[in-house]
């Protein structure tokens, strides 16, 4: 009689203990603030986009990140204004509000300004260098710059392999062979493999952030994604990619991997776009805003 007592006991403590485990599996390690696309510029509506709004619709994000304590950093995805330098002064004054830092990729439209002033937008994003990672509570995110070859530059070299890219591209049909999409230099895609390389040594799990999406393969993904698909397949460490570019937004899943592509802002008049992305061991919890969509997704531990 003892004995069962003493079984019970032990039973109890197991599934208090058990769940306790269970329980820190799902708990939130961090969690991320994420909008795409806000393309302000004082410009006329054109298909469907709704420039002079944006200001507005950013504003509302913004605060509504800044009175969820939990939200730890907060990530744009390129494309803060539409063209004209001068447009990141209004689009900058709103993102001044926000009590998180926030962290930006370069988008295709930022680029779109005076060329006098087109080394001046990093550092108008915040941006030190336009490619950069940090790490925070077991999770590596890596910031990626799609526009290191673009036509968007002053450079005569970037021009030069931009072009080679797109004929390239060209020559085989591919989907996104456009003049607006951009790709990254071989410099950048050996810094990312060795990022990845040092995640799966210290058993990270990462995110990517980028501009532009690496799949599906269809009019908008960066020019060079086939030759970058296959290192990131290559290491178990990464989780998601996520990005904006194509407004519509869109989502894919290969290898274990999370191909998660946001909505844009700038595309509805009134109903807004943006998300709360919380990690955990086990799930990538994504609650969507306005047109953003919710999604839960779980995290894979092999590919």
């Amino acid at each position: 009689m003892r004995l069962k007592k003493y079984h019970r006991i032990l039973l109890v403590f197991s599934l208090i203990f058990s769940g306790m485990i269970s329980h820190k599996t799902t708990e939130a390690q961090v969690k991320i603030g994420v909008f795409a696309d806000a393309q302000y510029c004082d410009c006329e509506m054109t298909i469907n986009r709704y420039y002079r709004n944006s200001p507005e619709k950013l504003a509302e994000c913004i605060s509504t990140f800044n009175k969820i304590d939990e939200i730890d950093f907060i990530v744009g995805l390129g494309d803060l204004i539409d063209k004209d330098f001068e447009s990141f002064e209004k689009i900058n004054a709103v993102l001044d509000s926000s009590e998180k830092e926030v962290f930006q990729v370069t988008g295709n439209h930022d680029l779109l300004v005076e060329k006098e002033y087109i080394d001046k937008v990093p550092e108008k994003l915040g941006l030190d260098s336009t490619y950069y990672t940090f790490s925070k509570e077991g999770w590596r995110f890596i910031f990626l710059d799609g526009n290191e070859l673009t036509f968007q530059s002053n450079d005569p070299e970037i021009l030069s392999q931009a072009k080679q890219m797109l004929e390239h591209l060209r020559a085989e049909n591919k989907p996104n062979a456009h003049d607006w999409n951009g790709g990254m230099s071989t410099k950048q895609i050996q810094w990312l493999e060795k990022q990845l390389s040092n995640a799966d040594k210290k058993g990270q799990k990462v995110i990517l952030f980028c501009h532009y999406p690496l799949l599906p393969i269809e009019a908008h993904t960066l020019w060079n994604a086939e030759e970058i698909l296959p290192i990131l397949f290559n290491h178990k460490c990464l989780k998601a990619c996520i990005n904006g570019h194509n407004h519509a937004g869109n989502y894919a899943l290969k290898n274990g991997i999370h191909f998660i592509t946001m909505r844009g802002m700038v595309d509805t008049e009134t109903e807004n776009a943006w998300s709360v992305i919380t990690l955990s061991n086990d799930q990538i919890k994504i609650e969507g805003f306005g047109r953003e969509v919710s999604r839960n997704l779980e995290v894979y531990d092999h590919h």
